[in-house]
C-alpha cells in the first residue's frame, strides 16, 4: 500500500510555512510601494475590476522564494533556473509598469529561458511510446523543449483573468510535483516546489474571493504569472529526467492539460478568425464559462476541478500500466473533445458577449 505519510510531511514542512508567512507579510507591506512606482493594474476595456489594484503578487512570491532558498540553498545544477526567473521577473515588472510590446516581450523569454536551459541542460531529448520503442528527438530537442516551456510559461499567464484563477491553478500543479517529486526521492525538486508552494498560497490568500470578501484585494501582474508559468514547466522536465519511472513525460503532460487545451483552443479560434494569437481577447475557457451565465466563482471553482480531474485521470491510466503511446493517445482525444466543447459554448455565447462594466460581475446570479 502506498505510503503517503512523506506527503503529508512535506506540505507542513519549515520550507513551505517560511514562504507563506514571508508573502503574507511582505503583501501589506508593497501596496503602498506598488502605488507609488504605478505598479497598478487600472479597470477598463476587457477587465471585469471596476477599482485600482496593486500589482504586488509577483514581487511578493519572488521575495519570499528568494529568501527562503538563500536559508536552505540553491541545489546545484539550478543556477540558470535562478538566473532566468530573475530575468523574467523584471521583464515582467516592466511589462506591469510601462506594457511592453508582446514581440519584445517574447524575444527576452525565448532568450532566458534557452539560457536557463543550456545552464542546466535540461531538454527533453526522447519521447518513450512503448517499452520497446523511443522517439529520439535530435536536433528537435533544443526548439522543442524551448517551445513546450514557452507554451505553458502563456498558457498560465494567459490564466491570469480571474481572481485566483492562476494562482490557484498553480498551487494545483505544484501540489501534484510536489507528491511526484517527494515519493520519488527527487530532494531538490521537492525542496524548491515546497518554497514555490508557499509563496503562492500567501498571495492566492489575498487574491481569491472567500465569502467575506467580493474582490480581491491585489493582483500578481506579468511578473509573477510569467516566473511561475517557467518555473513549472521547469521543474517538471528536471522531474522527468531525474525520476522517469515516477514521472515520466506522459504523466507530467497531464499536469498541464487545462492550460494546454485552453492556449491550443484559443489560438485555433483566432486563426481561423484571421487574428494574431499574440493579441489579448475574451476568449478564454474562464470568458466562455461566465459568458455562459456562471458566476465568477463557480467558474473558478469548475477550472479547479477541471485541473484535479485530469492530472488525477493522468495518474490513474499510469497506475493502471498503459502504455505511454496510449496515455499520449488518450491525451489527444480528450483535447479534441475539450475542444469541441469550448468551441460550441463559444459559438452559442458568441452574439452575447458579456459586459462587466454594464452588468456586474454575475449574470441574473443571486448567489455566488
Amino acid at each position: 500500500m502506498l505510503d503517503v505519510s512523506p506527503i503529508i510531511q512535506a506540505f507542513f514542512s519549515s520550507q513551505l510555512l517560511l514562504s507563506l508567512l514571508i508573502t503574507l507579510a511582505a503583501i501589506p507591506l508593497l501596496k503602498l510601494p506598488a502605488q507609488k512606482f504605478g505598479l497598478v493594474d487600472h479597470p477598463g476595456g476587457r477587465k471585469q475590476h471596476k477599482s485600482v489594484a496593486s500589482l504586488v503578487g509577483g514581487p511578493a512570491i519572488i521575495f519570499a522564494s528568494t529568501v527562503s532558498i538563500a536559508i536552505w540553498g540553491l541545489p546545484s545544477g539550478y543556477e540558470g533556473m535562478a538566473i532566468a526567473t530573475i530575468g523574467l521577473f523584471f521583464i515582467g515588472l516592466i511589462d506591469d509598469r510601462l506594457d511592453i510590446s508582446a514581440k519584445l516581450r517574447l524575444v527576452v523569454q525565448t532568450s532566458l529561458v534557452t539560457v536557463a536551459l543550456w545552464m542546466d541542460n535540461i531538454w527533453i531529448s526522447d519521447f518513450v511510446l512503448t517499452e520497446s520503442f523511443t522517439v529520439q528527438l535530435g536536433l528537435f530537442t533544443y526548439p522543442l523543449t524551448i517551445v513546450a516551456v514557452l507554451g505553458i510559461m502563456n498558457a498560465i499567464n494567459m490564466l491570469d483573468g480571474l481572481d485566483g484563477l492562476s494562482s490557484g491553478v498553480v498551487l494545483i500543479t505544484l501540489g501534484f510535483l510536489i507528491s511526484t517529486s517527494v515519493l520519488s526521492g527527487a530532494e531538490h525538486i521537492s525542496l524548491i516546489s515546497l518554497i514555490l508552494f508557499g509563496a503562492v498560497l500567501g498571495f492566492w490568500a489575498y487574491n481569491y474571493r472567500f465569502t467575506w470578501r467580493t474582490k480581491a484585494s491585489v493582483f500578481m501582474g506579468d511578473s509573477g504569472t510569467i516566473i511561475l508559468g517557467f518555473m513549472l514547466p521547469y521543474l517538471a522536465i528536471k522531474l522527468s529526467i531525474v525520476a522517469p519511472l515516477a514521472a515520466p513525460k506522459s504523466l507530467l503532460l497531464w499536469f498541464f492539460a487545462i492550460p494546454i487545451w485552453d492556449i491550443c483552443a484559443v489560438i485555433i479560434k483566432r486563426m481561423k478568425d484571421g487574428k494574431s494569437p499574440m493579441l489579448a481577447g475574451r476568449d478564454h475557457i474562464h470568458h466562455v464559462l461566465l459568458n455562459s451565465g456562471l458566476s465568477v466563482r463557480q467558474t473558478l471553482h469548475i477550472i479547479y476541478l477541471f485541473c484535479v480531474t485530469a492530472t488525477s485521470f493522468g495518474i490513474v491510466v499510469k497506475y493502471f500500466g498503459l502504455a505511454h503511446m496510449e496515455i499520449y493517445t488518450v491525451f489527444v482525444l480528450f483535447m479534441i473533445f475539450y475542444l469541441g466543447r469550448v468551441g460550441s459554448l463559444t459559438r452559442i455565447t458568441q452574439a452575447k458577449i458579456y459586459d462587466f462594466l454594464v452588468h456586474g460581475e454575475r449574470r441574473g446570479h443571486t448567489e455566488e
